[in-house]
């Protein structure tokens, strides 16, 4: 789950365009966390300590990355913010933690299909809140095309994930899975907003940092064996390593990039790339050929992929041709003054 503060981009305009490959760069660095995370669990780890190693990792990386940019003091920054920006900040840390543990233990109950169909309504709940809002701006997605798109893109994700109905679903799984959902979806609400002179960087690394410090708490209370395993097996410490440059420290800062350019509804539904490029890498990897079914959910996320990202520029130059329609009426009207 922002630089000085830049309203998103006109749609159709580079910034946006930038903003999608951001996200979907995103989806698909996190789409390696299901392979990596079962690598990391066969090597004795727990969800934990795998998200505690994933995030320490992370924050190391984007800690480093801050220390070397030639503009320091982004971090004392914060401490300029306007309250609501604080407040704003504050909330996606701890919505970021929540979710990371909710999900870990959704996992635990959960068949994974089961879970990321659950946690995949998401979209659904940030375009919803955006139409309950209407903190759409003018040539943005409106609330009802987003609220469609959103769910065209998820009923694409349960084909896609194909939850076996004969497998029982316990009802704490399921919960903790929507509960995940919900968590993400303000964490997405909470960023789009930018945080002013603290940028996307310093942002990022306190989020990642929250996390690592909450999930590091719970697997010391939990698993403290598991949680020393990297320390004695250089296998294991180099495979998180890998997982914490990209899943930890580079997804999340280029989420938040794209979120700003582009907005809510469209970073939300475009991340639903996450879980359709895990499905390729499974048919690549693991000779997981994709049924039928499969492939229409596929089908149905990357269509909705890309109307949601042209239906900006749809409804923009719609509203210009409108605008240069009603100036050439004015101007024979005028004429006929």
């Amino acid at each position: 789950m922002h630089l000085p503060v830049i309203e998103s981009a006109r749609p159709g305009t580079r910034p946006a365009a930038t903003g999608a490959a951001l996200v979907v760069a995103s989806a698909l660095a996190l789409a390696l966390d299901g392979p990596v995370a079962r690598a990391a669990y066969q090597h004795g780890l727990d969800p934990a300590a795998f998200g505690f190693w994933r995030a320490c990792v992370g924050a190391l990386v984007l800690g480093g990355f801050l220390a070397a940019r030639p503009r320091p003091g982004r971090l004392g920054a914060i401490r300029r913010l306007h309250r609501a920006a604080v407040l704003r900040l504050a909330l996606a840390a701890l919505a970021g933690l929540g979710l990371n543990l909710a999900l870990f233990q959704a996992f635990a109950r959960l068949p994974v299909a089961v879970a990321v169909a659950a946690f995949g309504c998401y979209p659904l709940l940030v375009a919803a809140w955006e139409a309950a809002c209407r903190s759409h701006r003018t040539g943005a997605i409106g609330p009802g095309h987003g609220v469609g798109l959103a769910a065209v893109a998820i009923i694409g994700l349960f084909l896609l994930t194909r939850p076996d109905p004969s497998v029982p679903v316990p009802v704490t799984g399921l919960l903790l899975a929507l509960l995940a959902a919900i968590l993400h979806a303000a964490y997405i609400m909470c960023g789009r907003g930018g945080w002013g002179e603290a940028g996307d960087g310093a942002a990022t690394f306190l989020i990642v940092t929250t996390a690592a410090a909450g999930l590091g708490v719970l697997a010391a209370v939990t698993s403290p064996h598991a949680a020393l395993a990297p320390v004695t097996d250089p296998g294991l410490a180099t495979l998180l390593l890998f997982e914490g440059v990209l899943a930890g420290a580079v997804a999340p800062l280029l989420f938040l990039a794209g979120l700003r350019r582009i907005g809510a509804t469209q970073t939300a539904v475009l991340s639903l790339a996450e879980p359709l490029a895990a499905t390729l890498l499974a048919a690549v990897m693991l000779g997981q050929l994709p049924a039928p079914s499969q492939l229409l959910g596929a089908a149905l996320l990357v269509g909705a992929g890309l109307a949601v990202q042209l239906a900006p520029a749809l409804s923009a130059a719609r509203t210009r041709s409108q605008e240069v329609q009603a100036g050439q009426g004015d101007r024979v009207d005028g004429g006929h003054g």
